[in-house]
């Protein structure tokens, strides 16, 4: 993860008017890619102190944050993406709320993760798409505030590294049309582009929802190939006394 102020930045930057309204489709399009996942452990790392998930079936929730935050909820674990502190194949999904887009090293924070994955464990990915109107705005914005200090990672590129990481791609999704101004009354405005792309699925929404699951190997028993046996061996018998020439302690041996 990048520093302690660029998440400070996120959070801020989540309460305007802006951030709540991309948070709130954010939060349904996870929950939507949760709602079939049944387990026990679900882990989350996000940006904020918490991302509040309510409609899933996991029985627990563990919050990643890489230092101990004020007001951080109960559940937060003190830790780096690239060094989890859970055993292999212990977790049955995860989510990563724009933890690539700030991490220093995604490949690698991506091939930990799948070592924690459960097999037929599932992934989400949420991060800011380069190729929407947010990605066309981004070069001309200054990197030290949010959204744009995020890297904001091709999905095409995701998808390249959950191949290596041993995941597959089950669902791509793309959500927030609007335009990236703060001005409601702008925003407003221009909400008709918004809505044109995504009412014939163009990929250009501003953020992508990836849904992936870690792959299995399985293992095609093959049956042995038993030969006849060329010698007959006869059963083993428990020698007696006198096969094995046995003289008790007691009796003096003459020369």
């Amino acid at each position: 993860m990048l520093n302690g102020q660029a998440r400070q930045f996120f959070q801020e930057w989540y309460q305007t008017s802006l951030g709540e309204r991309l948070l709130s489709e954010e939060h349904e399009a996870i929950e939507q890619a949760l709602d079939h996942v049944i387990g026990y452990y679900l882990l989350i790392q996000s940006p904020l102190k918490q991302l509040q998930l309510h409609n899933h079936r996991m029985r627990e929730t563990l919050n990643i944050a890489p230092v101990l935050e004020l007001g951080a909820p109960a559940n937060t674990v003190v830790a780096t993406m690239d060094e989890l502190p859970f055993d292999g194949d212990g977790l049955d999904a995860i989510v990563l709320h724009h933890t690539l887009d700030l991490s220093e090293n995604p490949h690698r924070d991506l091939h930990e993760v799948a070592r924690t994955l459960l097999p037929s464990g599932k992934l989400i990915i949420v991060g800011f798409n380069p190729w929407s109107t947010w990605g066309l705005r981004r070069p001309f914005v200054k990197r030290n505030r949010a959204p744009w200090a995020a890297r904001f990672i091709s999905p095409a590129r995701i998808e390249d590294w959950l191949k290596v990481a041993g995941l597959t791609l089950d669902k791509r999704e793309f959500v927030g049309f609007d335009v990236p101004l703060q001005s409601d009354r702008w925003r407003n405005r221009c909400s008709g582009l918004g809505r044109g792309m995504q009412s014939i699925n163009l990929p250009f929404g501003c953020v992508y929802v990836l849904t992936a699951t870690k792959q299995t190997r399985r293992y095609i028993p093959i049956k042995p190939r038993w030969s006849a046996a060329k010698v007959r061996v006869p059963p083993l018998t428990k020698p007696t006394i006198k096969e094995v020439g046995f003289t008790p302690n007691h009796e003096k041996i003459s020369e």
